[in-house]
């Protein structure tokens, strides 16, 4: 974790995706290209390539190597060549932009992305919420440099007047009533988000010839799941370091039931293949599979991996 640290650290600005992995990177557990794509390991060129496309499970937060990751594990149990195309803290049109962005021209394999935890987490914290654009994360962290850039000093003083007035408790406060409506909005735009995103992917799809799919990610709040030692023990570092996510915990898994059933409907409504991992029982064992709650270890990117192969026909 402290390779992934290095290089959350290290992440560059750049355009379309606002954030992406440095490139060319050289550590003991994660390499990146000159893209700063994840590599993976087993390539068969000669094989049809597929992609799992994805936020930071798919990049492999937690793998001990490069070899270890989903697309690495599905090079050795398929026939096919995975590609990682994995974003750390990506939505889901980061994730299809960065599809789109490589331009990668023979994708006979299939199309799979396993993701969805960020775009439901996103949409339950504060800060702005497009029906268009979406939002992603470090949102706020851009536009307040964009505005400082953009404005004058007359303008700049009146924001960090606005800035001490919220510190201090002095700015307006939101009602219960407005927060809820506030989040409803930002719900019901992330589904409509998503449901462009999947309709993308299925039109690659198409073109291309082969079939696509949309995996829900294990998290480990959202499995009846008994937790090891282990996770137990790392959850509880976590949560000593982040403790006001703590909220937003309990909303997730409040959302758990809806958010499930919204995302079936509209993978069945677009013609996207749809997998709910959540429901594995190989995935409610009491095995060491989680490095946090989102993560997991070198055995549960396995056990992840074989159940694509199994469920989706791989």
């Amino acid at each position: 974790m402290v390779d992934y640290d290095e290089l959350g650290a290290r992440q560059e600005w750049v355009p379309h995706l606002m954030y992406f992995h440095p490139r060319n990177v050289e550590l003991k557990s994660v390499s990146t290209n000159e893209y700063g794509i994840r590599k993976t390991v087993g390539a068969k060129d000669e094989s049809p390539t597929a992609l799992l496309i994805g936020s930071s499970a798919v990049f492999g937060v937690g793998a001990t190597s490069d070899a270890t990751t989903i697309p690495s594990r599905l090079n050795k149990l398929t026939k096919l060549n995975w590609l990682n195309f994995g974003g750390r803290a990506f939505n889901s049109t980061q994730e299809v932009l960065l599809v789109q962005l490589a331009n990668i021209k023979k994708v006979a394999g299939p199309l799979v992305m396993l993701s969805g935890v960020n775009n439901l987490t996103r949409a339950l914290m504060p800060g702005g919420y497009s029906s268009m654009y979406g939002a992603f994360f470090q949102q706020s962290l851009f536009e307040k440099q964009m505005a400082v850039a953009a404005v004058g000093n007359r303008e700049l003083s009146r924001m960090l007047f606005a800035g001490v007035r919220a510190k201090f408790g002095l700015a307006k406060k939101t009602t219960a009533a407005q927060s809820r409506s506030s989040k409803a909005y930002s719900y019901a735009a992330m589904l409509s988000v998503f449901e462009r995103d999947c309709e993308y992917l299925q039109m690659v799809a198409k073109n291309t010839g082969t079939t696509s799919s949309f995996v829900l990610q294990p998290f480990a709040p959202w499995l009846n799941k008994t937790l090891t030692t282990e996770e137990k023990q790392l959850f509880a570092l976590l949560d000593q370091e982040a403790e006001s996510f703590s909220q937003v915990l309990n909303e997730l898994a409040e959302y758990r039931d809806q958010y499930t059933k919204d995302l079936h409907a509209i993978c069945s409504k677009v013609g996207v293949k749809y997998l709910n991992l959540n429901d594995a029982p190989e995935l409610q064992q009491p095995d060491w599979l989680f490095a946090d709650r989102v993560h997991l270890t070198d055995s549960g990117y396995d056990a992840v991996a074989r159940l694509l192969v199994r469920d989706l026909a791989l």
